[in-house]
C-alpha cells in the first residue's frame, strides 16, 4: 500500500492543489484524509491518483533503503570533512540509484544532503532549489529531515552574510537535535562561527570547545585548525590573550608542520596579528601579518592588507598606513561595497584627519550603514553608530548623537 505522505509529496511535486490532484477521481475531503494517513483507500481510487501524479509501484526492501540512508550519513561526514573527492563519487552514485525510487523518506534524505553538497561547492543555486522544495513538504517530513533543512538553510543564510537569520535558524536546529539526540560537530562549529561574528564571545566558546572536542577524536586535524582559529578570536576579543595565543600556537604547529594543512598557515597568521594588535603589541602584530600576507600567494589579499594599515595607523606611521590602504584597493578591485572596503575607507578618513568632515559623515550613513544592516553585521555595526554618535556629539548635535548610542545599546542587550 502507498503511503499517504508519499502522495502528497508527489502532488506538491507536480504543483498541483488537492482539487487539480483529485477531480473526476474522488472529493478533496477524501485525497486530504489519504494523505494524512486516516484512511485506507480503495485500489481503484489509488490507482487512478498514482497514475496522475506519476507513482509507480515498485518495491524495494526496507534493508537495502536503510543501508542506502546509513551510507548517506557516511557521503555527510565526507561532506562536512571538506573530503570533496569522495563526496563527489558519492553524489554521483547517488543521484542514479535513488533516480527509480519512490521511498518518500529516501528522497528527502537525499534532497536535504544535495542541499549540503551543493553548499559545499558553493552552487548556491541548486542549493536555494532544494531548500525551497524541503520546506515546502516539511509538515510530513521526518524530524530527523526537518533538523537537516533547518540547519542547512541556516548554512545557506550565512553564507549570504544573513547573519542573524542564520543564527535564528541554527538555534531552531540546536533545539531539535537535543530532542533527537542528535550531537552534530558541524552544528556546533556553525553556531560557535556565527555566534563570533556577532559579538557573543562566551557563548561561542562554549560551541566550539563541544565542536573540538569531536573533531579531535575523529583526529580531524584540519577541522580541529577551524576550531583553535575562533577560539584565539573569541578570547582575544575577550582580553584573554595568553588563552588565545595558546590556541593559535595549536593551530600554528598543526599547520606549519603537516604537509597537508600548510594551506591554513596565512589564516592562523592573519588572525594572530590581529590579536597582536588587539593587544598592542604592534611590532609582532606587524612580523606576523607580514609573514600571513606570503603565505596568501596573492589570493584574497584585501583583509590582511587592510590589517596591515591598521597596524601601521596604530603606531602613527601614517605615511605606511596609507600606502597600505592604496595597496588594498587595488587587492579587492574596487569591488562593490564589502566589510574589507569599508574598513579601508574608514582607514583613509582616519588616516587624513577627517572623521570630523561630512564626507565622513556621509560615508557611514550612505554606504556603510546599509551594508551593515542588511548583512546583520553587530560588531561591524556598534563600531559605525559609535562613529557617528562621537561625530554628532562633536557638532553638539545631541538628538542626532542620542539616536545613535540608542542603537549600540539596542545591539549591546542583544544576548542568544
Amino acid at each position: 500500500m502507498i503511503d499517504g505522505k508519499k502522495v502528497f509529496f508527489y502532488r506538491i511535486k507536480k504543483g498541483l492543489t488537492q482539487k487539480a490532484a483529485c477531480e473526476g477521481i474522488c472529493s478533496v475531503s477524501y485525497l486530504s484524509k489519504i494523505e494524512n494517513n486516516s484512511i485506507t483507500p480503495s485500489p481503484e481510487i489509488l490507482e487512478l491518483l498514482c497514475e496522475r501524479l506519476g507513482i509507480e509501484y515498485s518495491y524495494v526492501s526496507e534493508e537495502a533503503i536503510n543501508n542506502l540512508k546509513k551510507e548517506m550519513h557516511v557521503w555527510y561526514k565526507d561532506i562536512k570533512y571538506r573530503n570533496k573527492e569522495a563526496a563527489d563519487q558519492k553524489f554521483n552514485h547517488f543521484q542514479s540509484r535513488i533516480m527509480n525510487m519512490d521511498d518518500t523518506g529516501l528522497i528527502h534524505l537525499f534532497m536535504a544532503m544535495s542541499a549540503r553538497y551543493y553548499i559545499f561547492i558553493n552552487d548556491m543555486v541548486n542549493a536555494k532549489r532544494l531548500l525551497d522544495k524541503l520546506n515546502e513538504v516539511r509538515k510530513i517530513s521526518t524530524s530527523e529531515i526537518q533538523y537537516y533543512t533547518i540547519q542547512f538553510t541556516g548554512h545557506y543564510e550565512y553564507l549570504q552574510n544573513n547573519y542573524k537569520t542564520s543564527l535564528d535558524y541554527f538555534k531552531q536546529a540546536y533545539l531539535l537535535s537535543r530532542k533527537l539526540g542528535i550531537q552534530d560537530e558541524e552544528l556546533f562549529y556553525l553556531m560557535g562561527n556565527i555566534s563570533t561574528r556577532l559579538g557573543y564571545f562566551s557563548q561561542s566558546i562554549y560551541y566550539i570547545k563541544t565542536a573540538l572536542e569531536i573533531f579531535n577524536a575523529d583526529a580531524n586535524f584540519a577541522r580541529s585548525i577551524d576550531c583553535h582559529i575562533l577560539q584565539g578570536m573569541n578570547y582575544s576579543r575577550l582580553r584573554d590573550f595568553e588563552t588565545a595565543h595558546s590556541h593559535y600556537t595549536i593551530a600554528l604547529n598543526a599547520s606549519h608542520f603537516n604537509p597537508a594543512l600548510q594551506g591554513m598557515l596565512s589564516t592562523v597568521l592573519h588572525n594572530l596579528g590581529h590579536s597582536y594588535l588587539q593587544a598592542e603589541q604592534y611590532e609582532e602584530a606587524l612580523s606576523v601579518s607580514k609573514k600571513g600576507l606570503r603565505e596568501k600567494k596573492g589570493e584574497n589579499i584585501g583583509n590582511t592588507i587592510c590589517l596591515i594599515a591598521d597596524i601601521y595607523y596604530h603606531t602613527n606611521r601614517c605615511k605606511e598606513a596609507m600606502l597600505w590602504v592604496r595597496k588594498g584597493y587595488q587587492a579587492i578591485n574596487n569591488e562593490a561595497v564589502t566589510p574589507t572596503y569599508l574598513r579601508l575607507k574608514t582607514l583613509e578618513f582616519k588616516i587624513n584627519d577627517q572623521i570630523h568632515d561630512e564626507a565622513y559623515q556621509q560615508f557611514i550613513e550612505e554606504e556603510a550603514l546599509p551594508f551593515l544592516e542588511k548583512t546583520q553585521d553587530r560588531l561591524h555595526l556598534i563600531e559605525m553608530y559609535e562613529e557617528l554618535a562621537a561625530y554628532y556629539s562633536a557638532k553638539f548635535s545631541y538628538k542626532n548623537a542620542n539616536h545613535y548610542y540608542a542603537k549600540v545599546n539596542q545591539l549591546y542587550k542583544e544576548y542568544l
